[in-house]
């Protein structure tokens, strides 16, 4: 017999959460290091829970009060533990790593603190950000916005195209269901393994080719971001960010961000923006390239979607500013 259970709330310490979300392949690499060169910004971290979490919340095999004091916990913990580098990132060529962080020592000082009240205390009355990297929550804002978490959000946005390109070129339409290092949630479908995001349309994802699945879910997971954000009541916590605009304009953009969340810029910005942005070049001839490759790959009506959901995100990013 199932009983009912009223979770406890507790306290939250965990605020100024700054969830940089983005369907996967948008460019949010781009931020791991920019935006904790913020004042006052920690490095950022990654919360593969959350992200498997909230899409079971939509499908409604999950109480959504048990995983807001699930989440309470989590974040609780995660910045708790934070200030006293336990399970701080210390691997030296990861974009979460402290390496990627404008201060690493202050992460080895806090080795020798103390745990205790003292931390609480701290967190409570200074002002910290902390930047969570995630995937796929626009998706479903409306279930993560029922966990109630002290957050603004950064939404990156990139055209289409790329973004399918690359799900294509890392493999996404063969590895999910078959990688073990594929950390999403999977459903099950006649004895196979899909990607949470394919539940309704499960046959015809399985008949389609691999880049056929990419641009497929890729299109869906676009419609759904912008529907939500559409509809979201509290659209003034999130900031989003068209992806070409942020690397053509990048300064001023940094500068927006900064005054989004309650903070400033630092010469750590200014020198971050002058070298991490190198690695990130606007190329037109190549979006041809990669729009012939998805031609050849790719269904003619499946395309004309694509292409059409393109020419929508570069004429006036789905009319959403």
């Amino acid at each position: 017999m199932t009983k009912k259970v009223n979770y406890g709330i507790l306290e939250n310490i965990a605020k100024n959460i700054i969830i940089v979300d983005g369907i996967t392949r948008s460019g949010k690499a781009v931020f791991n290091s920019l935006v904790p060169s913020l004042n006052n910004c920690e490095h950022t971290k990654t919360m593969t829970l959350l992200e498997n979490i909230i899409p079971a919340i939509s499908f409604g095999s999950l109480d959504p009060h048990y995983a807001k004091a699930l989440f309470k916990i989590q974040f609780n913990e995660l910045i708790y533990n934070n200030q006293i580098s336990r399970n701080v990132n210390f691997r030296y060529d990861d974009l979460s790593g402290i390496f990627k962080y404008k201060e690493p020592d202050k992460y080895f000082k806090r080795l020798a603190m103390k745990d205790g009240d003292t931390v609480v205390n701290d967190l409570c009355e200074k002002t910290y950000f902390f930047p969570i990297r995630t995937h796929e929550i626009l998706v479903n804002l409306e279930h993560f916005n029922m966990l109630e978490i002290d957050y603004r959000m950064i939404a990156l946005f990139r055209n289409p195209v790329d973004v399918i390109h690359s799900w294509w070129k890392r493999g996404w339409g063969d590895r999910f269901g078959n990688d073990p290092r594929a950390f999403t949630l999977s459903i099950e479908y006649n004895k196979k393994k899909l990607p949470w995001f394919c539940l309704g349309y499960e046959e015809e994802w399985l008949r389609l080719n691999p880049m056929e699945r990419c641009g497929r879910t890729v299109v869906d997971l676009v419609e759904r971001s912008v529907k939500q954000y559409r509809k979201a009541a509290n659209k003034d916590k999130i900031y989003l960010v068209k992806f070409e605009d942020f690397l053509t304009n990048a300064g001023k953009k940094m500068e927006e961000i900064a005054m989004f969340i309650g903070t400033e810029t630092t010469f750590y910005t200014e020198n971050l923006l002058r070298t991490e942005l190198r690695l990130s070049i606007l190329d037109n001839e190549l979006r041809k390239t990669k729009l012939s490759d998805l031609k050849k790959r790719s269904d003619p009506s499946l395309f004309d979607k694509i292409t059409s959901l393109s020419h929508e995100y570069e004429k006036n990013f789905y009319g959403l500013l």
